[in-house]
């Protein structure tokens, strides 16, 4: 009856390990040194997360004051400006009060900040954010809080935080 067993009584499985592994040393990885970056913390990547989701033109600053009867701070506290690239959140919460998140529309891409959360649940953008998108809009007409036309202007859009 045959044991397993192969010139000095070493079983034919460790004859192949001792062959493949090299003789007398532990197995060592197929791997050397760390690639450039990988050892280093700060050059550790997270993956964005994006949402598309149709960017609407919020009104200026006067229409917003007017329409809404106040200063216009926004929910962030940042006050309103026509100019940058600011923009209200919808409901989701996925992002925060001064969150800066790249833009893209109509083949342009920006970085804008979050000012403000939308009263519809909508992404609204201000008139820098759709100017530096190329997205055509204007504001409605306003006479008094509550009495108010809507603006035009829209595209869909991609944000990526």
């Amino acid at each position: 009856m045959a044991t397993g067993k192969v010139g000095r009584g070493l079983s034919l499985g460790t004859m192949l390990f001792f062959a493949v592994a090299g003789c007398g040393g532990p197995l060592q990885s197929q791997e050397s040194l760390p690639n450039p970056g990988e050892d280093d913390a700060a050059a550790v990547r997270t993956a964005a997360s994006a949402v598309t989701k149709t960017l609407y033109y919020e009104g200026s600053c006067a229409w917003l004051k007017c329409a809404n009867g106040n200063d216009a701070r926004g929910a962030c506290g940042l006050g309103c400006s026509d100019s940058g690239n600011r923009f209200a959140r919808d409901y989701s919460w996925r992002l925060s009060c001064s969150q800066k998140v790249q833009v893209a529309a109509n083949g342009k891409s920006v970085y804008a900040t979050v000012w403000d959360q939308s009263c519809c649940s909508r992404f609204e953008g201000n008139d820098g954010l759709l100017k530096a998108l190329g997205i055509s809009h204007g504001s409605g007409t306003c006479t008094s809080k509550g009495h108010f036309t809507y603006g035009y202007g829209q595209a869909t859009a991609t944000f990526t935080y």
